[in-house]
């Protein structure tokens, strides 16, 4: 009799050893507080998933080489796979794409099982695959950035609750952290070395220690928040409470132009409404996320190095969301390059 074991009580235990740190990385690191909330999240759909199904997930043990009881765990993880694909899109409304990260946590885990406690689960968690997609992020243009930045009339027209998060919006938007770690920025980390400013600080996720020169722009807004109580330079808003914030901000600056957004589902690019039933507008896209998008492909755009921009950003060499950025950089400059090509090309008038 081969032995079976629950998955529940051990992705549990996954979960554990990642938050006290006996899981880590393959670099050593910690894993990130984000990370362990998306392996909570998965564990959820699992529950439910066994409630629906109405019965619990396994894992047989391999031992030894029998090729019938193979090709029956095979089938098995082929039929959980696909049951599980349909369960999340159907009953919990996920799109493909949310699909693809679910998975990606499921075949950790089985890494996990596999190679840091020895248990011969096999490889049947490489069926949990989806087809890869690319969507184009939704970016603050330098003309929309250079009006934020210079536009007083605007800024002092913002109601008072606004104002704040205008502020660190922009300043977001100059020097590509996360908002984790932009709202965590301390005054503390604010430099000033020989006259001019800098942030130091070091990245949550990544643990990256960074250096930023801050331009003027950037030292006005510090210079604001320095003085006022705290340890922290800015307000720490929510995530969900900026996110508000900010999309108001960017709707009160007029950008409200449709935008329409598209994620796919089962294999079809499916338009996605707002929960009021309408299209996107540009300023419904906006994000967090958004300020550090803008900051690393600005700094692109502006022909900065890439190896310097990875630096601020944190990224790895050769990290696939890096080159996304440099690739919008690329349209960029293309765009205009040909613009440029059109202009010598346009008979002169007379």
């Amino acid at each position: 009799m081969q032995k079976q074991i629950p998955i529940v009580p051990l992705f549990d235990q996954f979960i554990r050893e990642s938050m006290t740190g006996k899981r880590r990385t393959t670099s050593g690191k910690r894993i990130s507080v984000g990370t362990i909330e998306q392996y909570v999240t998965v564990l959820k759909y699992l529950k439910r998933f066994e409630q629906a199904q109405e019965h619990s997930l396994r894992i047989t043990l391999l031992y030894g080489q029998q090729q019938k009881l193979f090709r029956r765990e095979l089938n098995y993880w082929k039929k959980i796979k696909i049951a599980l694909e349909n369960y999340l899109r159907i009953e919990q409304g996920c799109y493909d794409v949310y699909i693809a990260t679910v998975f990606k946590t499921i075949k950790t885990f089985f890494n996990y099982l596999r190679k840091e406690k020895g248990l011969p689960v096999g490889e049947f968690h490489k069926q949990f695959t989806m087809p890869s997609y690319i969507y184009q992020p939704v970016l603050i243009g330098t003309d929309q950035l250079q009006r934020f930045i210079t536009d007083k009339v605007f800024s002092d027209s913002l109601p008072r609750c606004l104002k704040q998060s205008f502020d660190i919006f922009l300043f977001g938007c100059l020097v590509g952290l996360r908002y984790k770690d932009l709202i965590g920025i301390k005054k503390t980390n604010i430099q000033t070395i020989n006259g001019r400013y800098f942030l130091q600080v070091s990245a949550q996720k990544t643990g990256t220690a960074v250096t930023i020169p801050l331009p003027e722009f950037a030292v006005a807004i510090v210079e604001r928040y320095k003085t006022k109580n705290g340890r922290y330079l800015f307000r720490r808003l929510s995530n969900s409470n900026f996110n508000l914030h900010i999309k108001r901000i960017v709707e009160l600056a007029g950008y409200t132009q449709q935008m329409p957004k598209f994620r796919y589902r089962k294999n079809i690019l499916t338009e996605i409404k707002t929960k009021m039933g309408k299209p996107y507008r540009f300023c419904d896209h906006i994000t967090a996320h958004t300020m550090r998008r803008t900051a690393i492909t600005t700094l692109l755009m502006l022909d900065v190095p890439e190896q310097v921009v990875r630096r601020i950003s944190g990224h790895a060499a050769g990290s696939k969301e890096f080159y996304r950025y440099v690739c919008i950089a690329q349209d960029y400059s293309n765009r205009h390059v040909l613009m440029a090509y059109d202009k010598l090309l346009k008979p002169a008038e007379i």
